[in-house]
């Protein structure tokens, strides 16, 4: 029997896990960490790039400029610094005088001379009116070019040199060189994953092989069964260490829990029969008893008699918790145990059970466990139905067996069972929420799923057919044995 307050208490973490993996956030993590990086990359080398190519720039002007304040014997008229100008030009690179109007002077031998032909109105430069030294960029008919301005000194005045650079056929250059970067960081964020989610899943497998570990454990193994903190990893062993120790204080919990509950049971079972004993005694032998006394004495034998009825339940179920309950796995006839029940309750029934004709799909009707403590579950099923259902139903018994299973069907005319309560009411001391008014400990349905997992069976309730619940009661076929 597994430990019920252990599986509960894992039972969120369960549920947390489906919903956030370390392993996939780990992943997504790491990739996103990637691919940030390499737009990082990215961007940097395209700002780097554009300040190069305007330092460049820049540079190239400031050189062309000394060039012509070097010149011996240095020009004086205007030119004279075209005609410099014209011999010092690059292919990309185009310089010419402005006057004083801003108007280009002499700049039809270096535009011949320009490589690439701009089409570029002149004129149009004397809008950028920058700063000297300042580089700005102009678009032109999908070419894209660099323009800046110099001061000279030329005799008493100072005239404005213009410079023009196209670095169209470089930023092709650097667009091509991003792409390939881009490719790369998508290669290199494929190969990233696919080599990091083995890591993952080893490095996150102690993780999984302890849940695993945790979920095996369970109350016959909560004494001596701990996770190996040596077989951890040095970030588990914390972990590890404190599940130990809520396994020490739970099992110690558990031992007192369960010797609190026998010795309680074993000592008030004796002075609650006799009790009971006495009172019974007393109600049948005295004849000058009052009706009021009469009544008294039957309650007290009525209250006696459920509470011998849970000492005795609480006891069975420390008894199957110590495993001192040990039952003789043999088939028995499920059908003749039924009969017997019914015989025994008759009586107490008021002609309320029924045994139903069930779906049996072979002649034989064993069924591998013990048969008195099956017969101890019918009974606690059929005084169950009898209590919560108050319009005093019939309660229908009905037996279907095939070659491997038999199942047993009592089936009230109560207000059922709802669906959120279907499986607190097998819990120990569970009951529904709208069985207040009816006595009852919650033990009785612990009882009944406590034998029928110790004889290898279930519990279970459904719906019926015409309202009311259907409990039922699995356990395994089995051949009959020989000569019975």
């Amino acid at each position: 029997m597994k430990l019920m307050d252990f599986s509960r208490l894992l039972g969120p973490f369960r549920r947390h896990s489906e919903a956030f993996s370390i392993r996939r956030r780990l992943l997504g993590l790491s990739l996103l960490a990637v691919l940030g990086g390499y737009a990082l990359l990215i961007g940097a080398t395209a700002l780097l790039a554009s300040q190069e190519r305007r330092d460049q720039h820049r540079s190239t002007a400031a050189s062309v400029r000394q060039v012509l304040l070097s010149r011996r014997p240095a020009p004086r008229t205007l030119d004279e610094i075209s005609n410099a100008l014209a011999r010092l030009i690059s292919p990309n690179f185009l310089g010419w005088v402005e006057t004083d109007q801003g108007v280009p002077y002499g700049a039809a031998e270096q535009i011949r001379l320009f490589s690439i032909p701009t089409g570029v109105p002149l004129t149009r430069l004397s809008a950028q009116r920058s700063g000297l030294g300042q580089v700005s960029v102009l678009r032109f008919d999908g070419l894209i070019y660099l323009t800046s301005s110099q001061q000279i000194q030329l005799g008493a005045r100072t005239v404005r040199l213009r410079f023009l650079e196209d670095i169209t056929q470089k930023l092709v250059q650097q667009r091509l060189l991003l792409i390939l970067l881009s490719v790369a960081a998508g290669i290199a964020t494929l190969f990233t994953g696919l080599l990091l989610r083995p890591v993952l899943v080893r490095g996150l497998s102690p993780l999984r092989d302890l849940g695993l570990r945790m979920q095996t454990i369970t109350s016959d193994t909560l004494e001596s069964q701990r996770v190996s903190v040596q077989a951890q990893p040095r970030e588990l062993e914390p972990i590890a260490l404190a599940f130990n120790d809520l396994l020490d204080r739970l099992s110690a919990s558990w031992e007192r829990q369960r010797g609190f509950a026998n010795g309680v049971s074993h000592e008030l079972r004796t002075p609650i029969s006799l009790i009971r004993n006495y009172a019974s005694s007393l109600r049948r032998r005295s004849d000058n008893l009052s009706d009021q006394q009469a009544e008294q004495l039957a309650l007290i034998e009525a209250e006696a008699g459920r509470m011998g009825k849970l000492v005795a339940d609480l006891l069975a179920l420390t008894r199957i918790d110590a495993h001192r309950t040990l039952m003789p796995f043999e088939p028995f006839d499920v059908a003749e145990a039924i009969d017997r029940v019914a015989e025994r309750l008759r009586t107490r029934c008021h002609g309320r059970l029924r045994i139903c004709p069930g779906a049996t799909q072979s002649a034989s009707t064993f069924a591998l466990g013990d048969a008195d403590r099956f017969e101890q579950c019918l009974v606690n099923l059929i005084e169950n139905a009898q209590k919560y259902d108050p319009a005093a139903g019939p309660i229908q018994l009905r037996l279907d067996a095939s070659l491997d299973r038999v199942v047993v069907h009592v089936i009230d005319s109560g207000p059922g069972v709802p669906d959120h309560e279907k499986q607190l009411i097998f819990e120990r001391f569970g009951r529904g929420r709208n069985t207040s008014a009816i006595p009852g400990s919650g033990v009785g349905l612990a009882v009944v799923r406590a034998l029928m997992e110790a004889m290898g069976g279930s519990v279970s309730v459904a719906d019926g057919r015409q309202g009311g619940a259907d409990f039922q009661l699995r356990l395994k076929g089995a051949a009959p044995l020989p000569g019975a």
